[in-house]
């Protein structure tokens, strides 16, 4: 039996399996590094290792040193880092430490996407063809037909993956992806495959014991994806028929049985019309493990804990019963090219909550709680938000209701696209593909009256803060009562009210029913609406019924600011320089990479906007950059 586990993983991930094992009476340790020392994960552990360097969750040493320094006798990898990493899953067996996941020999097998390709089609599974590419393109074969997705052939996450439309793409982005996959993975090998653009990504979870048991618990569907990177998945897929289901769970099963799988896992296909092929293998719990959990009434964090202590699996699995979607909430801005976001969580509140990191009909699981700093050196997943209910539409109603009503304050976030995918036509008639955020303009919640009211009541919840002033007469009163208190946003410029003996007017066509500083109730169209108000140092935030608006208050005396010079490139994150493309005297054209950044794991190109000549550049490869920091600057050639 286990009796203690080190859980080699941070955020939400680790709190999850260290609630699992609470469950089951096991002590736990957590691993932290310096980024990570005030993180959730460390503080619900028994006991806590620290590692030092941001990138010691990838060093199989230092987790194993760790195991042993803190007399765990087993170590669960989570998802990421080093989950997939045979040769960490080796050095915890050879430790004498208990690996809960699958064999060494069962991870080598799945994780070269290349070599599991063959395993497949020995087994029979339905496969795409493939192109390999391991040490970049001198002359692109001749045979291939565009588009094509190119791939890490040693990890997945959306790492080192590009899309390929013409041969003329193919060198640079094999270049780029294999140096995001060597930097990711430790291997820059990629491979390419057809693009199927409007194909669904449909995966089946499979879990398996020591004794010859192999279940296949039904499929998810994680088409809505972004940068190739999953943002929503359900349980089960509106686009799979009950024979497709049973053709997908036999595939499944049999690619388990091909290399003696053991544990909780997962087979990912790519399913066009009624034809399925096989994508990949992930040989560790998914990030989307709570749909399943709901729809099935397992828990499958626990199996997994379970199954490397030798439990036996019954012989069938439970039958499925009603429908699960799960969101990903992520610190990155849609509007702004999925920028990876950064800076203080103030408030981070989800309505309606019945469990988290556990079953229930609305469920959380959150790597964050309000107040935590937001970095830039992991994955920008803040949390995952569940919903369950009988049916497909009452699910996907209840996590949009929530996510709407979310106090989330601090860096700009993926909920309002979230909620308007739940609550898209399409979504709800089950019409998904992997290319249904491309096609759809999903933009924010507010539209500009709500941005509108929002800075009304803003200013009006300002104006009710107590103040001290003369006498009897009220904060901001003026002799001269018509003339209106004037408050400008950044996003709504500027706004009036009026501030009499009487107390605060707003404008007729919002007429203010009551004000408080952190409550501000206005009648607009003869209907009332409630404004939460919250102000911080930085921006003030409007929750209400319209949608949430951040509002970012303008001096009314502006400091004197430094001018940026025409056609400055400025870093859109933080992030670390890792490389710069061009120099100075340099002439690019529109689109041309100019420096290339690194932020949570990901690369980030900064292009030229327009034709010119480089004629200032500070980037260095290597230098860590804030949010802004000047980069290059293109002088743009005039006719």
């Amino acid at each position: 039996m286990i009796s203690r586990v080190l859980v080699a993983n941070r955020g939400e991930i680790a709190r999850r399996v260290i609630r699992a094992c609470d469950a089951l009476g096991i002590e736990t340790v957590a691993v932290f590094s310096h980024a990570d020392a005030g993180s959730r994960h460390v503080a619900e552990a028994g006991a806590a290792v620290g590692l030092g360097d941001v990138k010691a969750y990838t060093d199989a040493g230092k987790l194993v040193a760790a195991a042993r320094a803190a007399g765990a006798d087993a170590v669960h990898p989570g998802y990421g880092f080093l989950s997939e990493d045979a040769g960490f899953a080796r050095a915890v067996v050879e430790a004498g430490l208990t690996w809960i996941g699958p064999s060494p020999e069962a991870i080598a097998a799945m994780g070269d996407k290349i070599e599991s390709k063959a395993l497949m089609a020995e087994a029979g599974v339905p496969l795409l063809p493939t192109v390999t590419f391991a040490g970049g393109v001198e002359e692109p074969p001749a045979d291939l037909v565009y588009p094509l997705l190119l791939k890490a052939s040693a990890g997945g996450g959306g790492r080192g993956m590009r899309v390929v439309r013409s041969a003329d793409e193919l060198a640079e982005a094999v270049e780029s992806a294999g140096r995001e996959a060597a930097a990711a993975f430790g291997d820059g090998t990629v491979f390419a495959e057809p693009l199927l653009e409007r194909a669904r990504h449909i995966e089946v979870q499979i879990l398996a014991d020591t004794h010859g048991t192999v279940w296949a618990l039904g499929e998810r569907e994680c088409s809505i994806q972004r940068r190739h990177q999953k943002v929503l998945e359900e349980a089960p897929s509106p686009g799979v028929t009950p024979d497709l289901r049973r053709a997908l769970a036999d595939a499944a099963v049999n690619a388990a049985r091909a290399i003696g799988y053991t544990g909780a896992g997962t087979v990912e296909f790519l399913l066009s019309g009624d034809q399925f092929h096989f994508l990949e293998m992930n040989t560790r719990i998914q990030v989307e493990h709570p749909v399943t959990e709901a729809v099935y009434g397992v828990d499958l964090v626990r199996l997994q804990i379970e199954i490397a202590e030798g439990a036996a699996l019954p012989g069938l699995p439970p039958s499925p019963v009603g429908h699960a979607i799960e969101v990903r909430l992520y610190a990155e801005d849609p509007a702004d090219g999925w920028t990876p976001q950064s800076g203080r969580l103030h408030r981070f509140e989800v309505p309606g909550v019945e469990a988290e990191f556990a079953q229930g009909g609305l469920r959380l699981d959150s790597g964050v709680v309000s107040g935590d700093e937001i970095g830039t050196f992991y994955d920008p997943m803040l949390a995952k938000v569940i919903a369950y209910a009988p049916t497909r539409e009452a699910a996907a109603r209840r996590l949009a209701t929530a996510l709407a009503g979310a106090k989330l304050h601090g860096p700009a976030t993926n909920r309002d696209l979230l909620v308007r995918v739940l609550r898209h036509p399409e979504f709800l008639q089950g019409q998904t593909d992997t290319g249904f955020l491309t096609r759809h303009d999903l933009g924010p919640l507010a539209g500009p009256e709500a941005v509108r009211f929002s800075a009304l009541a803003a200013a009006l919840a300002q104006a009710a803060r107590p103040r001290k002033t003369l006498g009897d007469l009220p904060p901001g009163w003026r002799n001269v009562v018509s003339q209106p208190h004037r408050v400008s946003f950044a996003e709504a410029g500027e706004v009036t009210y009026l501030h009499t003996r009487d107390g605060l007017r707003s404008s007729p066509e919002a007429v203010l029913v009551s004000a408080a500083p952190e409550e501000v109730v206005l009648e607009i169209a003869g209907v009332r609406r409630v404004f939460a108000v919250a102000s911080y140092d930085d921006a003030v935030y409007v929750d209400s019924s319209l949608g949430p608006v951040r509002l970012t208050p303008l001096p009314r005396l502006p400091e004197p600011v430094v001018q940026t010079p025409p056609g400055s490139l400025p870093a859109p994150m933080p992030g670390t320089v890792l490389r710069v493309e061009v120099g100075v005297g340099d002439t690019v054209k529109p689109g041309q990479t100019v420096v290339v950044l690194e932020a949570m794991k990901m690369e980030h190109r900064i292009t030229a906007p327009a034709e010119g000549v480089v004629a200032e550049l500070t980037a260095v490869a290597g230098r860590q950059v804030d949010a802004g920091t000047p980069l290059a600057v293109i002088k743009e050639v005039t006719q």
